[in-house]
């Protein structure tokens, strides 16, 4: 691989516009948006998942309206969309950019925090704009004081707000994470704390009342404002009904603001090969991208699909890093993130962590894939959070669902790539450990996972599970039915990283239930992949249909008519697998591995029969 010296660095985990563009890091043009963002209104809100790119925009969308920039906006913007098509408002505005990711969330600390903060913003704020808010030298310092005396951040945003008045500024006010800390005391502590912020006379409560006053009175220095987050939620609990400003958030026009498009992962692989920095094809790393990465659509209008940003950057950059595709395909700071979410599938209560009713939700879309969603709820408080339309829209803003390629009044939201199914099968897991309902040793799982992948011994491992789900109380009502099953054996193969596990995998006509291909990418030496085809007798008589002459009710004849149930059963799973033929992408995938066809039939949690098809 040849060397070569001075080309873009990666700008993952930045969100520094300024120094991403001045320090030579690679930049996908945004500023094309910008022109739509000011025709949409002049307060706006704009939800995305995280690590999609919102605080990078927001410092794109500082370095642009800010009056004291003015002077370098050849250095920020030439060579990008918005230098040759400027809005007109470029550099017009005194800018308020707050990020309270920044606020301490120890409900002990938090309002004491988010004073601080705003004090020091507040500072800042005076310093750099005081020349346009006519504050002499001499006087700035007791400006400051009188601020710092305030006991309230909304006293503090009210005195800064009437300051801009006076002087004729007009203020773009922007909020970055607006409901970061808020979210981070709903998961850690719980709804009680939560409410307790955001509801009656509650200090983040008071500062929205300012806000929501200052767009809405007249004369107001107010002139945008423009607010980012990754849920609707405490934006409806702070307002009483969101009502302070323009949800933008699933407009079909704004789909593409955030995100990379095909068209940008292809140009950045293409420059990194071009310059010596990456070997592989580019279409073989699409291909992986696309599985891992991609596949998000934020508005049922749009038709371009979209790559989550960090995980494309965490990629490229850890491959230039180490000279090879990364071993760990899911960057850890998401797993970090979204596992922060798991609070909403478990409730605490007197006996203990418990699965709420979301759990069984969260079930029905790992089993399909994807569920219908009729509607996506724009505004919805933390009480209503349990009503299946807000839960579902709820996992769509955090971008664990995503909106189907839909037709007509239909719509549909699916699980977008593999990272988040794993994020799913992780939720499930982790809460059946928290409860107490199931638990496995995971030492002795990895190391049955192993002798299946490299040896074909693939018994023990499906009798393992199957001893467990028989030991563990707590499961026993859960597992009832073939979608159960399914749904077990997905959550807890899927957490294997061997394997890439797909449910109802379309194959010759036919649907697979558990298609268990070899994650070849990072371990080269497996030797076999695997077609499950699932079966679910009922615990009590078989089926109707099976005829039995003597129709006593003796434990013998009971037995007798589960036998030949058994038999149909496998015998409808056998031939279901040999018609299953191999199109040569899946051939592809597999690789030189040796496919297994198994069938498995259970009864509740007990596996009543395991064996392969040649």
């Amino acid at each position: 691989m040849k060397k070569i010296e001075n080309i873009k660095k990666i700008p993952y985990g930045l969100a520094d516009y300024e120094r991403i563009i001045t320090q030579n890091y690679y930049y996908i043009d945004k500023t094309r948006h910008l022109e739509t963002i000011e025709k949409a209104g002049e307060y706006l809100f704009f939800i995305r998942p995280r690590r999609f790119g919102k605080s990078l925009l927001l410092t794109m969308m500082h370095a642009y309206y800010d009056i004291y920039y003015k002077d370098r906006f050849e250095d920020f913007f030439k060579g990008l969309h918005v230098f040759e098509n400027p809005t007109g408002e470029q550099n017009s505005y005194l800018v308020l950019k707050l990020n309270f990711s920044m606020i301490d969330p120890d409900p002990r600390h938090v309002e004491k925090s988010f004073l601080y903060y705003l004090r020091e913003k507040n500072e800042n704020f005076l310093y750099k704009y005081r020349a346009f808010l006519n504050i002499a030298e001499a006087d700035l310092r007791g400006e400051i004081e009188k601020a710092d005396a305030q006991e309230s951040a909304s006293d503090i945003l009210r005195t800064l707000l009437n300051r801009c008045h006076r002087g004729g500024q007009k203020l773009y006010v922007m909020i970055d994470e607006y409901d970061n800390f808020a979210n981070t005391i709903l998961a850690n502590i719980g709804k009680l704390e939560y409410q307790r912020l955001t509801h009656g006379a509650g200090f983040f409560r008071a500062f929205f009342n300012i806000l929501k006053g200052e767009t809405t009175d007249v004369g107001s220095p107010i002139s945008r404002l423009f607010i980012t987050g990754v849920s609707p939620v405490t934006m409806d609990d702070v307002t009483s009904g969101f009502n302070i400003g323009k949800n933008i958030s699933i407009e079909a026009g704004f789909n593409e603001m955030l995100g990379f498009t095909r068209e940008d992962v292809i140009g950045m692989i293409e420059y990194y090969r071009e310059k010596g920095k990456i070997e592989h094809p580019t279409g073989y790393l699409m291909d992986i991208m696309d599985s891992w990465y991609n596949n998000y659509l934020f508005s049922k209008g749009a038709k371009r699909k979209l790559f989550n940003t960090d995980m494309v950057l965490y990629f490229i950059d850890k491959y230039i890093r180490n000279n090879r595709i990364p071993d760990q395909l899911i960057d850890q700071n998401v797993r970090i993130d979204y596992g922060k979410l798991r609070h909403l599938i478990t409730i605490d209560s007197d006996r203990g962590r418990l699965i709420n009713g979301n759990f069984s939700r969260l079930r029905e879309v790992i089993e399909k894939g994807e569920i219908d969603s009729p509607q996506l709820i724009e505004s919805f408080p933390v009480e209503k959070l349990s009503d299946t339309k807000n839960f579902l829209s709820l996992l769509f803003y955090f971008g664990l669902l995503t909106v189907k390629e839909v037709e007509g009044e239909e719509q549909v939201l699916k699980i977008p790539n593999e990272t988040v199914r794993r994020l799913f099968y992780d939720y499930i897991s982790e809460a059946y450990e928290e409860t107490e309902t199931f638990s496995i040793d995971w030492y002795d799982f990895d190391r049955l996972v192993r002798d299946m992948a490299y040896r074909g011994e693939w018994r023990a491992l499906f009798e393992y599970l199957s001893l467990r789900m028989r030991e563990s109380v707590g499961l026993r009502d859960l597992i009832q039915g073939e979608a159960a099953v399914k749904t077990f054996l997905n959550v807890y193969l899927g957490l294997t990283q061997r394997y890439v596990v797909h449910t109802e995998k379309e194959l010759n006509m036919g649907f697979a239930d558990i298609v268990m291909e070899p994650f070849t990418v990072r371990f080269k030496e497996i030797k076999y992949s695997y077609i499950l085809e699932i079966k679910y007798m009922k615990k009590g008589d078989p089926a109707p249909k099976v005829k039995v002459k003597d129709k006593d009710k003796s434990g013998h004849k009971k037995k007798e008519r589960r036998a030949v149930e058994l038999d149909r059963l496998r015998v409808e799973a056998e031939e279901q697998l040999k018609q299953y033929c191999i199109d040569e992408k899946f051939k592809k995938s597999i690789g030189g591995t040796k496919l297994v066809r198994l069938v498995l039939i259970f009864s509740g949690p007990v596996l009543e029969y395991i064996g392969e098809v040649e």
